[in-house]
C-alpha cells in the first residue's frame, strides 16, 4: 500500500478513536484500497456500503475490521490527535472544508496527552470569535488567522514526524 493510502487509513482510524470516522471518507477509502489491490473481506464489505446511509458507528466497526485484517497496530491517543489535527489543517488550507468546520475541528488539539495542547487557547479564541462575534460565519480575517493556525499545526506535526 502506498504512503498516501496508508496515511488516509490511519487518519480515519484516528477519527474513529477520537470520535467517529466519516462514513463517506471510509467508503471511498475502501474503494481506493480495492483499486490498489487490497481485497480482504473487510475492505470489500466496507466498499459495498452506502456512504449516505451508513451510520458512523458502522464505519468505525468496518475500519476496525480493516485495521485488524491488515495487521496494523492500534494508534496511541497522541498520534491520533496529531493525525486528525494535521488532516483538518490540510483541509482548512485547501478549503475542502469550510472555515467554520475547520475551526471547531481543531479542538482535537485539546485531548489529554496531545503534543499540541498548547494550541488549544488559540483554537478556543478563534472558535469563540466565530460563534460570539461573527454569528457562526467566518470573515476574511478569521479565515486568515485560521490558516495561520493550520500552518502552525502542520509545521509542528511534520517536525514531530521527522523527530520520530
Amino acid at each position: 500500500m502506498d504512503d498516501g493510502l496508508l496515511r488516509r487509513l490511519r487518519v480515519e482510524q484516528a477519527r474513529a478513536l477520537l470520535d467517529h470516522a466519516d462514513p463517506q471518507h471510509a467508503v471511498m477509502l475502501a474503494c481506493d484500497l480495492l483499486v490498489a489491490g487490497i481485497e480482504g473481506e473487510a475492505v470489500v464489505a466496507l466498499a459495498a456500503e452506502s456512504s449516505r446511509t451508513m451510520p458512523t458507528h458502522d464505519a468505525d466497526r468496518h475500519l476496525a475490521a480493516i485495521i485488524a485484517e491488515l495487521g496494523l497496530p492500534e494508534l496511541d491517543l497522541s498520534t491520533a490527535v496529531a493525525l486528525v489535527a494535521a488532516d483538518t489543517s490540510e483541509r482548512i488550507l485547501d478549503r475542502s472544508i469550510p472555515a467554520e468546520v475547520g475551526a471547531h475541528g481543531l479542538y482535537v488539539v485539546g485531548y489529554e496527552g496531545s503534543r499540541l495542547d498548547d494550541l488549544l487557547p488559540a483554537v478556543t479564541a478563534l472558535a469563540s470569535r466565530l460563534e460570539d462575534d461573527l454569528d457562526g460565519r467566518a470573515d476574511d480575517d478569521l479565515r486568515t488567522q485560521l490558516a495561520t493556525l493550520a500552518r502552525t499545526v502542520l509545521h509542528r506535526t511534520t517536525a514531530d514526524d521527522r523527530a520520530a
